[in-house]
């Protein structure tokens, strides 16, 4: 039987099931679906991977995975599908209620039937799994309905700290008594810190999606590569020009991206699950040598990926200590929830950047239509992530937030800035593209 102690990383999405941080996709399918074989699938996934097959178990004031002999199914709830929209209210409910790790794993499904057009929400805690292991997940399940005998992979350990750091970093002694100076010197210096007993409330959490066309996509892609910037460096100046328009370059006080942390951890298997994801900042102020006020788009755009290809290249060094150290104040865990709960949520924008799902459309008997959308949640405020992906050749945008932290109008005024950024981008002059139509349940939507 396996076990382990949950990381303070996978603590801090979890929150002692208090609170929650969750990872939501939703998939659009068009074609029949078996409930048997869907149940199998579900069976199959949580077979492979070792966490799903854990309940939480409090030991000595500190939550464990373990392992159980006869594991509960992940849950799967049906819903019958009446519209085109029901998909994006389940998603929304549904991302928002909290996992009890010590009676289920910390994954669900919900199906939304109907005889031909269906959608599948997939729902985990980002305790175990972060975007692209929600993506792996789910083409698991896809693929396991198509082919219910087919191979996804060997049985995976529970990815401790032991198992998947590189040994010579754990057998670093200088390391380690580097990371015992900072955390005794945080510890001191938490002694003399108090937290607010006041609460901030919020208001009512909305999610915005919209696309971008597949043919003004692929040119915004080619006029990139042209301009030797990347997507994601582009995209990145695209969304903090447009929040500094729209809200005053003030406001947000720090925008963020998490970045893949697998690259640094040549002992995880490319078929696991893992959640941890270290951020990098992103700055147009910061940028060297470029004066965001006077230089032209492009010119930040590759100036923000000199600066992102360095921020990432530089987490190799500090990464480790940061992990490493952070497992070293779980008994001060308490203290420091309570001084993040004090302070004020919604300054700051996570820029969540997937990438390009290159996941199968065709099936026997079904095909993924649509990704319809990727993203996290967490009450009683998002509190301003930006998800983007690009899929079919298209690419998809999410703003998440609440009304006290960015509103509703100011949003969709972003959405509108971004947009008219890419397209002035992409397009000739001439022949400008327009604007895919949002998501009309987006934009309306919103949970109290």
């Amino acid at each position: 039987m396996m076990k382990r102690p949950m990381a303070m990383f996978e603590r801090a999405m979890y929150l002692e099931g208090s609170l929650h941080v969750n990872v939501t996709v939703t998939a659009r399918l068009w074609g029949r679906i078996s409930e048997q074989r869907l149940r199998q699938a579900l069976d199959r996934v949580q077979a492979k991977h070792g966490i799903l097959r854990c309940l939480l178990v409090r030991e000595n004031g500190r939550p464990y995975f373990v392992e159980q002999a006869t594991p509960p199914p992940i849950p799967l709830r049906i819903v019958e599908r009446k519209s085109d929209e029901d998909w994006f209210d389940e998603s929304t409910s549904d991302s928002l209620q909290r996992f009890d790790g010590s009676l289920y794993p910390l994954a669900r499904l919900v199906w939304l039937r109907s005889e031909l057009e269906n959608e599948l929400l997939l729902v985990c805690s980002h305790a175990v799994c972060d975007g692209k292991s929600l993506m792996l997940l789910l083409q698991e399940l896809l693929l396991l309905c198509d082919q219910p005998d087919a191979s996804i992979g060997t049985p995976t350990t529970l990815n401790g700290v032991e198992e998947v750091f590189p040994a010579k970093v754990l057998a670093d002694r200088k390391l380690r008594r580097y990371i015992r100076w900072r955390v005794a010197l945080l510890k001191f210096m938490m002694r003399f810190s108090r937290s607010s007993k006041k609460r901030w409330t919020y208001g009512a959490i909305y999610r915005n999606l919209w696309r971008l066309d597949e043919q003004a996509s692929q040119m915004f892609v080619t006029r990139c590569k042209a301009e030797g910037a990347s997507v994601f460096a582009a995209l990145s100046v695209a969304i903090l020009q447009a929040f500094h328009k729209v809200c005053g370059p003030k406001y947000m006080e720090k925008f963020e991206a998490p970045v893949d942390f697998r690259r640094y951890l040549p002992n995880l298997r490319e078929d696991s699950l893992f959640a941890v994801a270290p951020t990098i900042q992103l700055s147009l102020d910061k940028l060297p040598g470029v004066d965001p006020e006077g230089t032209g788009f492009w010119a930040l755009a590759r100036a923000m990926k000199t600066d992102i290809t360095k921020k990432i290249d530089g987490l190799e060094t500090s990464i480790y200590p940061l992990f490493l150290g952070m497992e070293q104040l779980h008994d001060v865990y308490d203290r420091m929830f309570a001084q993040a709960q004090s302070q004020r949520a919604g300054r700051q924008v996570s820029l969540s950047y997937v990438g390009r799902l290159d996941m199968t459309q065709s099936f026997s008997d079904f095909r993924v239509q649509e990704i319809c959308d990727i993203t996290a949640m967490m009450s009683p405020t998002p509190a301003n992530l930006v998800v983007i992906y690009s899929y079919g050749g298209r690419f998809y945008f999410s703003i998440s937030s609440d009304e006290s932290s960015l509103s509703r109008a100011q949003a969709e005024q972003i959405q509108q800035q971004v947009m008219e950024t890419l397209l002035q981008c992409a397009a000739p002059v001439e022949k400008p593209f327009a604007i895919a139509n949002s998501i009309p349940s987006a934009t309306h939507a919103e949970v109290s």
